[in-house]
């Protein structure tokens, strides 16, 4: 059985969060995982998350993402040097950001924190066991 792992380093911008998800999800298509299309989707969404938290409330400093399957599920793993905990927040309906935990909780089958001596590890999970719910469809019209 070949075992697959790709861990990368994130500057902490915008741009190298973006660049960094790009890598990450490319690593994994080259896996030949048979994640579907959805699931894919659904998992570029929670890395970017996860990725978009780091660079944002974890400070000045390189933060690192992995990725990896573990059994039937994909668990990706950000760590940064910021000892802060994440929390989740009903931002206001005009904010443009606040949103990254709510996502990650409603597409994620798991998802926690970790702390080390050197700062925290944020993490989910996907099940890629059970259907994935497309996120790219268009949204229902109301008459």
């Amino acid at each position: 059985m070949e075992v697959h792992e790709v861990t990368l380093t994130v500057t902490s911008t915008p741009e190298g969060a973006a660049r960094v998800r790009h890598q990450v999800m490319n690593e994994i298509r080259g896996w030949r995982s048979g994640i579907g299309t959805d699931g894919m989707d659904v998992a570029e969404a929670v890395a970017g998350e996860l990725l978009a938290n780091a660079v944002q409330h974890a400070g000045d400093g390189a933060a690192s993402v992995t990725a990896r399957p573990r059994g039937s599920r994909l668990r990706f793993e950000v760590r940064d040097r910021s000892s802060a905990l994440p929390h989740a927040r009903l931002p206001r309906t005009d904010a443009e950001d606040g949103r990254g935990l709510l996502i990650i909780a409603a597409l994620a089958d798991r998802h926690g924190v970790d702390h080390s001596a050197s700062g925290k590890s944020c993490w989910a999970e996907l099940d890629l066991s059970v259907p994935t719910p497309s996120i790219t469809q268009p949204p229902l019209q109301r008459s």
